[in-house]
């Protein structure tokens, strides 16, 4: 097993990458995966490595700003900086929060308020929606009531 960090290098010939679908990571899952402290951390490894060697895991500016402060706040400027680093080093896609995505944001809150779906998920929501990915890795329970997406838990299984 790799220490949780090391940089994955792209596996997937150019085939598997047209067969591949992109998936969401939310910023739960990279946290746990980082964080070895957390008891979710032992569940998330395996799936999120797969899905790195697959070439399928992708993120917003939202996951990678919130990703970063959690790093750094706590596993310390050193540590959390490190890894920070290692993460934005990932060769993933990263989304931008554009002002078309915005504006699907707002819909999106809109539409899943009621749902528990505030604006941070609502942006998750629009970036999946404008890049036409269909699933998020996430531990985020309100992602499950929001139709016509796969949630893929791995702290479930």
């Amino acid at each position: 097993m790799h220490n949780r960090g090391e940089r994955l290098g792209p596996i997937a010939s150019q085939g598997d990458l047209e067969d591949s679908a992109l998936i969401l990571v939310d910023t739960n899952i990279w946290a746990y995966y980082f964080d070895s402290t957390l008891p979710e951390h032992t569940q998330v490894v395996k799936p999120l490595e797969k899905v790195l060697k697959r070439n399928e895991a992708s993120i917003n500016a939202t996951v990678a700003v919130e990703t970063l402060h959690y790093l750094v706040k706590r596993l310390g400027p050193l540590a959390g900086g490190e890894k920070a680093r290692i993460f934005m080093d990932y060769d993933i896609p990263v989304y931008a929060l554009d002002r078309p995505t915005l504006m699907l944001t707002i819909t999106k809150l809109c539409e899943f308020v009621h749902l528990g779906i505030g604006g941070r998920d609502a942006s998750l929501l629009a970036t999946m929606d404008k890049e036409a990915i269909r699933s998020i890795m996430t531990h985020d329970q309100s992602f499950r009531h929001v139709p016509n997406i796969e949630v893929i838990d791995p702290c479930l299984t």
